[in-house]
């Protein structure tokens, strides 16, 4: 099961394809995903979209192997715990890629364990490479589905952590708040969208429920295009927490009306949207023109206006702006929610790597705020290296700003330890009757007139 097979193997190759189902190709593309998110830290989207088959796939397919591969990560070390027993010596990783996605159907998916045996064993027989394998791993399996399940309740969802960010984890929050955030990520979540106006009737057209001061919450994704409001732009998609800069940002002007503000590292645009629909004259800027185009389509859709420079922030250079927002790249483990491959394609390396450009872009964002103006910081990680040394850090070297202290978040029902220190830090155990929120860490300054 290699992602790509000498040019001499084509033909027999395409032949072999031809004679595979749609849903053992669902099950080939979760695996190689698996191998790719694990072995070469891709992200679980990228990795999914550069299978061979996935883009043929029909979309309900393709959102059967994307669930596969996300309950691999979400289910990873209780996955571990079943296999355990039945594999003595680890097989070559695209069988054990294989057996991952087979746990994660038999144990934590509504699939029948029969489909999910033999469509899998079917996986391993469509490569050369894992033919031999086929036998051994519906051995294993059939084991699985006898023992799997009383194996599965035996390890607590906090072995789904890798051990490392789970010890920085429990340091920073608290062993309780640790194993509180492990339940949420083992649960799917909903979808929240940033209404613009008329938030009570999207509700009632849609089901969801009001959240915070701008969010309405749905209780599953499903297709957002279908979605009443979609094609005349009531709305975008944006979790809740990510929704809390920009008004954070907003709430320090008495009037945000033409008010010069400035997105760094602004894709894909949720916080750009925001500004714009507030009245604010917007500057949007990013390196990745992949994102940017999805700003430019959702601004289109929204009929909002910005100006947009693709750029790296650390190069832009301009007239000085009274609002700036820096939602910094960073390591977006508190995204788990939705993006449960974070945690298993991050290292306390990378982590580093981002600290070090986080520290040279607060900078930058304070030479473009203007004397008097208003500086956001945000990263959607968990890790309290992204957090407050990075602020304690700016302050100590630029002197001409001051933390504008954060007491609270209209709508959000937050306790009191989430504002230590002046600063914002959400939970994804946060709010667990209305279903969590992803992890954020933000905090505020003024610069001296």
């Amino acid at each position: 099961m290699t992602t790509s097979d000498p040019l001499s193997r084509q033909s027999a190759k395409v032949q072999r394809d031809a004679k595979i189902s749609d849903s053992v190709k669902a099950r080939r593309c979760a695996a190689l995903a698996v191998m790719d998110v694990t072995a070469n830290g891709t992200a679980l989207e990228l990795a999914l979209a550069a299978t061979e088959d996935y883009a043929g796939l029909a979309p309900r397919d393709r959102a059967f192997a994307r669930a596969i591969a996300a309950t691999v990560f979400r289910r990873s070390g209780q996955i571990k715990a079943v296999l355990k027993p039945f594999v003595r010596k680890a097989p070559t990783a695209p069988v054990q890629a294989v057996l991952r996605t087979a746990v994660a159907q038999i144990i934590f998916m509504d699939v029948p364990p029969h489909a999910a045996v033999s469509e899998s064993v079917d996986v391993l027989k469509s490569r050369k490479t894992t033919q031999g394998f086929a036998n051994f791993a519906n051995a294993v399996l059939r084991k699985v589905v006898e023992d799997g399940k009383k194996l599965a309740a035996a390890s607590p969802p906090k072995a789904n952590i890798p051990g490392w960010i789970r010890g920085e984890w429990e340091r920073s929050y608290g062993k309780i708040p640790m194993t509180k955030i492990a339940v949420q990520l083992i649960k799917d979540p909903g979808l929240d969208l940033t209404v613009r106006q008329n938030r009570e009737d999207l509700a009632a057209a849609t089901g969801g429920t009001p959240v915070g001061q701008q969010s309405l919450r749905l209780k599953t994704i499903g297709d957002v295009t279908a979605l009443p409001g979609f094609e005349d732009g009531q709305w975008w998609a944006q979790d809740l927490a990510a929704a809390q800069p920009a008004q954070i940002l907003m709430r320090q002007f008495e009037d945000v009306k033409n008010i010069r503000a400035l997105d760094m590292c602004a894709a894909p645009g949720g916080k750009t949207l925001q500004l714009a629909a507030a009245g604010m004259d917007v500057t949007a800027v990013d390196k990745s023109s992949g994102r940017l185009k999805r700003l430019e389509e959702n601004l289109a859709r929204t009929k909002l206006s910005a100006k947009i420079v693709h750029k790296d922030a650390l190069e832009f250079d301009a007239e000085p702006f009274d609002a700036v927002l820096l939602d910094a790249p960073c390591s977006a483990t508190g995204t788990f929610r939705r993006h449960p491959d974070v945690l298993h394609n991050r290292s306390p390396k990378s982590v580093a790597d981002l600290v070090r450009l986080q520290d040279k872009l607060l900078p930058k964002a304070a030479s473009l705020t203007a004397p008097g103006g208003v500086l956001v910081y945000a990263v959607c990680s968990l890790q309290p290296d992204e957090g407050f040394p990075r602020i304690k850090k700016f302050l100590e070297n630029v002197p001409d700003f001051r933390l504008i202290p954060l007491l609270s978040l209209p709508g959000l029902d937050l306790p009191p330890e989430r504002f230590e220190g002046g600063v914002v830090r959400t939970l994804p155990c946060d709010m667990p009757k209305s279903g969590g929120l992803d992890g954020f860490f933000i905090a505020a300054f003024r610069r001296k007139a």
